[in-house]
């Protein structure tokens, strides 16, 4: 957590979390997953079966990394 952003995907219904939501919001591994189905519309825990996880990585950046350079 913290280094990989996640994908759910159930029953035809998806969510994302970028890499650092887990980590901002405090969460362990099962609240964060609980989290993210929820986001999708599924109900807490629907993720312990038959769901699909994609993971991924991404650079996180802000507006002030561009203005800061000039």
């Amino acid at each position: 957590m913290g280094r990989d952003g996640v994908i759910v995907k159930k029953d035809g219904r998806s969510a994302v979390f970028l890499p650092q939501v887990a980590t901002e919001q405090g969460w362990g591994r099962d609240e964060m997953l609980d989290q993210l189905c929820l986001k999708a519309g599924l109900p807490a825990g629907s993720w312990r079966k038959g769901a699909q996880f994609l993971t991924f990585q991404a650079e996180v950046f802000s507006e002030a990394d561009f203005t800061a350079g000039r």
